[in-house]
């Protein structure tokens, strides 16, 4: 018998205009010991963003009101490093270019099997780990060694900040001249 899912197991909101879709899925996933929360409308969906963190989406593609690929448009605005898989029964090579180009994982056509979803889950939700760790490490290095541990508040010291902010980001060498002594590493 498994355990059931805790707050340390990754959350998945699965999207669905048929509710025995919804249902079939939110079974498949609880059995694996993963949070799940269904929704048959994608604005109930969209507005629970706004409270809460998934760590990946389960979309169709074809649904009223909204499609899936405004839904992925928009879980992506919210939190790029969320995965998105889309699902539908209605695969086409533009709705599959289409959504692999606005940042779905992967596309999977109805019927699909259980253990092709799972293990496209397991694939996504790693790769969402990543991300999120690849931007907590990014944060921390701007902290380690953002302007805040520079020394200096002088009016030469600030223009020294600005092109800095301005060079940082290009692949750029530079050269930092000055007498001994000055603070140039």
């Amino acid at each position: 018998m498994k355990q059931k899912p805790s707050d340390k197991n990754p959350h998945i909101m699965v999207v669905d205009d048929e509710q025995s879709m919804c249902e079939f899925l939110e079974i498949i996933l609880l059995r694996n010991n993963y949070r799940v929360s269904c929704f048959t409308d994608a604005f109930a969906a969209v507005s629970s963003l706004e409270t809460t963190n998934y760590d990946l989406v389960i979309s169709d593609l074809k649904m009223p009101m909204m499609s899936g690929l405004e839904m992925l448009r928009t879980v992506k605005k919210k939190n790029p490093a969320t995965e998105m898989i889309m699902i539908t029964a209605f695969a086409s090579t533009t709705s599959v270019i289409e959504a692999m180009k606005n940042g779905a994982f992967d596309y999977i056509n109805k019927p699909f099997k259980v253990d092709e979803i799972l293990l496209t889950i397991e694939k996504a939700l790693k790769n969402s780990h990543l991300q999120r760790e690849n931007l907590r490490l990014h944060k921390e290095l701007e902290k380690r060694f953002g302007f805040d541990n520079l020394i200096g508040k002088s009016s030469s010291m600030m223009k020294i900040y600005e092109v800095i902010k301005q060079v940082a980001p290009t692949k750029t060498n530079i050269l930092i001249c000055g007498e001994s002594g000055t603070g140039k590493e």
